[in-house]
């Protein structure tokens, strides 16, 4: 999980080794389709995580998205939608 606090901290621009004291161990393994179907920047690998801690109800992800390990991008994606 990453807290909505952490991914305030979290700066476009900046080398993931720099970041990874705010990130998770591990991103979220299992994104929905919608999640992993949304556009994204050209050349980026993206990865998706929990942004609460119930894992029974639906939550929304945190994407953030890496280009030579730094950070490009990073949004929300709704609960139960796709945004683009």
């Amino acid at each position: 999980m990453l807290p909505p606090s952490r991914f305030g901290e979290l700066e476009t621009g900046r080398p993931r080794a720099e970041l990874a004291r705010l990130l998770p161990a591990r991103a979220y393994p299992y994104p929905p389709d919608h999640a992993r179907s949304a556009a994204r920047p050209p050349g980026t690998d993206c990865a998706f995580y929990r942004s609460g801690g119930d894992l029974l109800g639906p939550v929304d992800l945190y994407r953030l998205c890496w280009a030579a390990d730094t950070l490009v991008a990073k949004d929300t994606v709704p609960a139960g939608r796709a945004r683009h």
